[in-house]
């Protein structure tokens, strides 16, 4: 007799649960519809092939070691800075990866209405140091 209640009820357990409505205060990126999901997927592919392009620093002079202002922050100017060594990196691949993932950062926030500090970054001074390209520490 309890199986056929469990059997009876059992619809009408799952129809109740799928008429329930998510918080209204969720994340508004875990609520991503197709193409704002897929731009984060791809933003996301960019720069982990940046960070591949960049992974080997290695330099004999000052002058291989560079950064690149990577992403776009909605006031203006690069939201990060990546090192590299001008000696081991395919830069015009490097500046290809870059340009797509800018643009794709800069609908996102568009997109979602996203708003940062206007605060521009200062790029950070690459070295050579022990034959690998180093930030230097410019804090006083």
């Amino acid at each position: 007799m309890s199986m056929l209640r469990v059997l009876m009820l059992l619809p009408a357990m799952v129809l109740t649960a799928c008429s329930q409505t998510p918080p209204s205060n969720q994340n508004l990126l875990t609520e991503l519809d197709g193409p704002l999901a897929q731009m984060q997927v791809d933003g996301r592919q960019l720069y982990q092939r940046m960070q591949k392009l960049t992974l080997d620093k290695s330099c004999t002079t000052d002058q291989q070691c560079q950064v690149l202002g990577i992403g776009s922050r909605s006031c203006g100017g690069p939201e990060q800075f990546l090192l590299f060594s001008t000696q081991q990196t395919d830069q015009k691949m490097l500046t290809i990866t870059n340009d797509r993932y800018t643009r794709i950062r800069q609908e996102q926030q568009q997109r979602l209405g996203q708003r940062s500090t206007c605060q521009q970054l200062v790029a950070p001074l690459p070295a050579c140091r022990q034959q690998q390209c180093v930030l230097l520490n410019t804090d006083r």
